[in-house]
């Protein structure tokens, strides 16, 4: 398969014209925009790895296109979706902020690169996304983290949310308004 950034894309003014329209976050250290085609290296690197197993990973480059534009595509059809967050031009992650099929709530997650763990860019960069979910109006917003990533709870726990289940082995986590840390 031909890497997806590498083809023509005859409508990229098309395309820029509505991620213009998308909101961006920015924080002290980070900003938060919706990805472009250039951001799929880094989404593909690390559902390749170990580290996307809960997603049902490692995936090969075509199962990444698959979830990357999935992901993106919340943008047109509900006006939500993942943030690649951004440090100094570079791309080190993503914050998904968006729902998917079977989810129950508006969901916050986060796949940060590796060499990037560890700074505190995925609790900055997902603060910011969650205060946005709740500033757009989501009535709630969970996280869904597999009970072995005591990485991602961790991050759960220190932005406020609180644990209410195990739903077929996955920990659900809950965010309020009041409970952003």
């Amino acid at each position: 398969m031909i890497a997806p950034a590498t083809l023509p894309a005859p409508g990229i003014d098309i395309a820029m014209a509505a991620h213009a329209a998308l909101p961006v976050l920015t924080t002290e250290r980070l900003e938060l925009r919706a990805p472009l085609l250039s951001d799929f290296a880094l989404f593909a690197e690390i559902l390749a790895s170990q580290r996307s197993t809960f997603l049902g990973g490692p995936m090969d480059e075509e199962q990444a296109w698959t979830e990357f534009t999935n992901y993106c595509a919340g943008w047109l059809l509900r006006g939500d979706g993942v943030f690649a967050v951004i440090k100094s031009g570079e791309t080190i992650g993503f914050i998904f902020a968006g729902c998917e099929p079977g989810d129950e709530a508006l969901e916050l997650g986060f796949l940060m690169a590796a060499d990037f763990e560890g700074e505190g860019y995925a609790f900055e960069a997902a603060k910011a996304a969650l205060v946005h979910l709740f500033t757009i109006g989501a009535p709630e917003v969970v996280s869904y983290i597999d009970p072995e990533n005591s990485r991602a709870r961790a991050l759960a726990d220190r932005m406020g949310g609180v644990f209410v289940s195990s739903l077929d082995g996955v920990c659900v986590y809950h965010y309020t308004v009041g409970g952003i840390a």
